[in-house]
């Protein structure tokens, strides 16, 4: 096996399987990132970002509970945060093995990423996070912001009772539409992943060891689609409509979680999901924070300005 290859693996955690990607250090005292992915990604994902990363960085990055090769769990109520948070802190135990990590989160795997180092500061050194809400900063948006409200309309769809079956019919046009419709005209390309960096001719056949086409395999397969979106199911408070009434904005209640541990929050200000206000007030629940934006990245930014998010990471870690 080659020097620094990236391998598979699964692990039991709570009864059920998470498989999870693995790049050795090349010594015991390598720096242990591990990653969180959001939705609808998973852990391959994170394969730009490897390659741009140290060779002496171990790094290990699990497909979220019930996504792609990680097993659905039992029950909806799994998906609640807590819940999810409790089964990442024992995943994380198990594959550190008494190593403190680099606890690097986007999207999705932020939202869990936040709580967890909250709650576990023992178990990391440190905090990553890539466009990704804090918990008690996006619901005060929620209240405060129209823009927020209106960039969280797409989870409506994502919660209905027939989002399975209304993916699947559209050939999942909302989730590719999310990532961008080039990831799954041809491969994805090995490093920074700009869409000015795609194929663009449409008679292009992707690999089926695509990145977009292995996606579009987990996607398809119902278990796997459910476990996804429940996440949302089971989101403590859902986003309002953008003209929501004060009277319902009012109900929300704003957590208060506050994280104790260095934190570097990268951010693409082209998000569509996430209004820029969210940062606002941050150091309040964050004080040794440092936010450093990325002026022409979106909300995927760990793919499309890998070499960038590594060389962040990289100085923040020494």
């Amino acid at each position: 096996m080659p020097l620094n290859a990236v391998t598979s693996h699964t692990i039991s955690i709570q009864d059920h399987r998470i498989y999870y990607l693995e790049r050795k250090g090349q010594t015991s005292n390598s720096p242990l990132l591990i990653l969180f992915h959001g939705f609808p990604e998973n852990a391959h994902t994170w394969e730009a970002l490897i390659n741009a990363l140290p060779p002496d960085y171990h790094i290990i990055a699990p497909d979220l509970p019930g996504y792609h090769q990680s097993d659905p769990l039992t029950d909806r109520s799994d998906y609640q945060v807590p819940s999810l948070v409790a089964r990442m802190k024992e995943f994380v135990e198990t594959v550190s093995e008494g190593r403190k990590a680099i606890l690097v989160g986007h999207d999705w795997g932020g939202a869990i990423a936040w709580p967890l180092a909250a709650f576990q500061p023992n178990l990391f050194t440190k905090l990553v996070i890539l466009n990704a809400a804090h918990p008690s900063t996006f619901t005060q948006a929620l209240k405060t912001s129209r823009a927020q409200r209106k960039k969280s309309e797409y989870i409506k769809s994502l919660v209905a009772d027939d989002a399975e079956a209304v993916l699947k019919q559209t050939d999942f046009a909302l989730l590719k539409g999310m990532l961008g419709s080039a990831l799954f005209d041809g491969d994805m390309p090995k490093n920074a992943m700009s869409k000015s960096a795609m194929p663009k001719n449409k008679d292009h056949k992707a690999s089926p060891d695509s990145y977009g086409q292995r996606l579009l395999r987990s996607w398809r397969n119902t278990p796997t689609l459910s476990a996804m979106l429940n996440y949302y199911r089971e989101m403590p408070q859902m986003a309002p409509d953008e003209h929501a009434p004060e009277t319902e904005l009012s109900r929300l209640r704003v957590p208060v979680l506050r994280v104790t541990l260095p934190t570097l929050v990268l951010w693409g200000r082209l998000d569509d999901a996430f209004d820029e206000g969210i940062l606002n007030g941050l150091t309040v629940y964050v004080p040794d924070l440092r936010i450093v934006y990325h002026d022409t990245a979106t909300h995927w930014v760990h793919r499309e300005q890998a070499n960038w998010a590594a060389k962040e990471i990289t100085d923040f870690a020494t």
